[in-house]
C-alpha cells in the first residue's frame, strides 16, 4: 500500500501538480472522510466539511 501512494504522489508530481496542491488534495480527502464517518455515526443527517472541523 505504502510503495501504491507513493507511485501515485511520484506520478503527480511528473504530471505538474506541486507538493502544496497534492497536499491540499490530502486535507479535502481526510475532511470528506472524516465527514462520511460523522455521517454514518448520526445516520442520516447530513454532515458538512465545517461542522467537521468545528
Amino acid at each position: 500500500m505504502r510503495e501504491a501512494v507513493l507511485d501515485m504522489y511520484n506520478a503527480l508530481l511528473e504530471i505538474g501538480f506541486t507538493q502544496n496542491q497534492i497536499d491540499d488534495m490530502d486535507i479535502v480527502y481526510h475532511l470528506q472522510l472524516l465527514a462520511r464517518r460523522k455521517q454514518e455515526v448520526k445516520k442520516d443527517e447530513v454532515v458538512y466539511i465545517d461542522q467537521v472541523l468545528g
